[in-house]
């Protein structure tokens, strides 16, 4: 956003430096939580089954005194039926803390998403992970792990000549990974006769020369046979030899005329705002440079227009309410402005106080949201997603009031303070267009499909196991993303963590959405209504960490001087990601067709809009895909096409498990690999 005034460039310029400082992300960093209230299980009998343990070949990649090299390493992944009804999850040390935080949250990954492909609860079972060798880590795992725990639970073997490196996303789609040239290399001395790379990386740089190199014909030269796959569907065949089962596509859902109609009348209601907020700025007498952000909501405006000429309901809302957004948030900030000037630091105070009153809107719309109940499983995916938007309103709200406090108690300056409450200000204004959306996903998405919704237990299996995803996502950005910039600019990690929430809203909303799990368990006191809230708080604090770790680390995002994304290290990849992933939803969604998937259509009509858009904008198209993916899964779920699919399929878990129904496809992203005691992580 442009600011010409001095007054207005000093605040926001002494906003992020003392956010930095002053919040030591304690504000925003989530609560780790239990797994909630005790929930009723279907125990299992003694002698049923024994535990089963499959090995599967992974590659690293090491720094020594000769460069860059890989190497081969055999893992072992051991799943057994739970004694207790609770999800365990372990690793198997030789040394002391000799697997690192990437390399867990990897197994955690792999563990949620082979839960949530199959539909089963992991309540029900015990994972177990033992790395060869004394210290490693890395994240180029998590797609092998997704694999070896599929093979466990379903009774297959991994062929022992094939090695796997590669990330894995929300919607089961391998993502990229670094330093696959040396992976091959060590998995050539290995003796292995075959690498499973993922499909977007047939180049990748030689990590001693910098050179791009062919990475099948590299394979080729050294004997070996590099095969590159898209999903963890094609790489569980190629290292098991049996197809991993899934159901088949339905039809093509169009947005039903109901729910295009509500979408249309609220994007008429948004324009409105819109254009009343733009009345009132233009009758200010003084604008005080902030007509850069009007200009960019009249850009919105103009293609929500466009897009409602073009019967895009989906599209035009969110444009729409984009634009009322940001002409509102223009309106507000100059209101501030002259407060500040005319009352100086008690008159902004003032003014800043009155928008705390989004607080008391939050639990009015909470309990709205509980009064609601669903009626068929669509509308309990609606449902779903307004909580979704409630859980990063109330980490805006949150951090609002986090910084309001600080204020009040802190001794700062004058242009810290003023940073600190223009911050304040628009945490409190954000939050309030969330609860607005929140409530408008019960507008246009109940009232539709046929199915019945889910008893609450199978709700709660699945948010367990999407908030645990999530917790590996947060786990992997720290270990990835922040710590490496915080050892690089000399400062501790908190201080990081705040200057992303400040900067970054995909991070700052994957933290308040994370944050917002005890509040709702708390505050809704209905269980149908809890499990559905904290599967919707779950679901944003998974989709938005997967597209933090997919920005800037499997994607190298470039950055300008403003912290805005203004290309991308891997265009190529970016460009096969968004593909797959627009393949992926679409045939997620046809699997539901007749249920009209109102949630999932939106997101994926909106997601074909955002890929022709800014680099922002494509990785928004990213995780909007990811998004309407999720919940055609989770339809699918609810409704038994998964598991009419697996019995089909002949296929059947080692035993019999309580909850047999789960949701979405998988989180995580990519890293470089696992490492040993002499290596240093490689960049992707």
């Amino acid at each position: 956003m442009g600011r010409t005034t001095a007054i207005v460039g000093t605040l926001a310029l002494a906003g992020a430096a003392l956010l930095a400082v002053a919040c030591g992300g304690d504000a925003s960093k989530p609560k780790q939580e239990g797994p909630g209230p005790p929930r009723e299980t279907q125990a299992i009998e003694e002698g049923e089954a024994t535990a089963r343990t499959v090995e599967v070949t992974a590659l690293a990649v090491s720094q020594g005194p000769d460069g860059y090299t890989g190497e081969a390493i055999t893992d072992r992944i051991t799943v057994g039926p739970s004694e207790t009804g609770e999800m365990k999850v372990s690793f198997a040390e030789t040394e002391v803390s000799g697997i690192g935080p990437s390399l867990s949250a990897s197994g955690w990954t792999g563990v949620a998403l082979a839960s949530l492909l199959l539909g089963i609860d992991p309540r029900q079972y015990e994972f177990k992970f033992e790395p060869e060798g004394g210290h490693v880590d890395g994240n180029s795992s998590s797609g092998l792990y997704t694999v070896g725990v599929l093979a466990a639970i379903l009774g297959e073997d991994i062929d022992p000549d094939t090695a796997m490196t590669g990330g894995i996303n929300p919607d089961g789609t391998i993502g990229p990974v670094g330093g696959i040239p040396h992976k091959i290399r060590g998995a050539a001395e290995a003796g292995k006769k075959a690498v499973i790379i993922p499909a977007m990386q047939r180049f990748d740089v030689d990590l001693n020369t910098g050179e791009s190199v062919d990475l099948v014909e590299l394979g080729s030269s050294l004997g070996l046979e590099v095969k590159p796959v898209s999903t963890v569907y094609e790489a569980y065949e190629l290292l098991t030899g049996s197809e991993l089962p899934q159901p088949s596509a339905m039809g093509t859902p169009q947005m039903p005329s109901n729910a295009f109609n509500k979408l249309k009348a609220a994007a008429t209601e948004w324009l409105g705002r819109y254009e009343a907020a733009v009345d009132r700025f233009v009758a200010l007498p003084e604008t005080l440079g902030y007509e850069d952000d009007l200009f960019a909501a009249t850009q919105y405006a103009s293609a929500a227009n466009s897009s409602l000429e073009q019967g895009l309901a989906a599209v035009a809302y969110e444009r729409a309410s984009t634009a009322a957004s940001l002409a509102e948030g223009a309106l507000q900030a100059v209101t501030l402005a002259e407060a500040y000037v005319n009352s100086g630091i008690e008159g902004l105070a003032a003014e800043v106080q009155a928008l705390a009153s989004v607080e008391t809107r939050l639990a009015a719309t909470l309990q709205r949201l509980e009064s609601e109940p669903p009626r068929s499983a669509t509308d309990l995916l609606a449902l779903t997603d307004a909580y979704s938007n409630a859980a990063i309103a109330f980490g805006l709200a949150s951090d609002a009031g986090a910084l309001l406090q600080f204020l009040q108690e802190t001794e700062v300056t004058e242009d810290e303070a003023l940073g600190l409450i223009l911050a304040i200000a628009r945490d409190y204004t954000e939050a309030d267009f969330y609860l607005d959306a929140a409530e408008n996903n019960l507008v246009y998405g109940f009232g539709f499909g046929e199915s019945p919704p889910p008893e609450p237990e199978v709700v709660t299996a699945i948010a367990e196991t999407v908030r645990r995803a999530a917790d590996a996502n947060l786990a992997l950005i720290d270990a990835l993303i922040l710590e490496g910039q915080a050892e690089a600019a000399g400062v501790t990690v908190e201080r990081v963590r705040s200057f992303f929430v400040n900067n970054d809203a995909n991070y700052g909303a994957a933290l308040g959405a994370a944050a917002s799990t005890a509040y709702f368990r708390n505050t809704i006191k209905d269980e149908t209504q809890a499990s559905v809230a904290v599967l919707g708080s779950s679901l944003s604090a998974w989709g938005e960490s997967a597209a933090v770790l997919a920005k800037y680390y499997s994607l190298d995002a470039q950055l300008d001087e403003g912290f805005n994304v203004v290309g991308f290290g891997r265009e190529r990849a970016l460009s096969d990601m968004l593909e797959l992933a627009d393949e992926r939803a679409a045939n997620l969604i046809s699997l539901v067709a007749e249920e009209e998937p109102v949630s999932a259509l939106y997101y994926h009509e909106n997601a074909t809009s955002y890929r022709e858009g800014s680099a922002q904008d494509k990785v928004t198209a990213l995780f909007y895909n990811w998004q309407a993916a999720v919940f055609g899964e989770a339809l699918a779920y609810f409704n038994g096409t998964f598991d009419s699919a697996i019995s089909d399929a002949g296929a059947s878990p080692l035993w019999e498990w309580g909850a047999a129904s789960v949701a979405p496809a998988g989180a995580g992203a990519s890293g470089d690999g696992e490492t040993t005691p002499t290596s240093t992580p490689t960049p992707d």
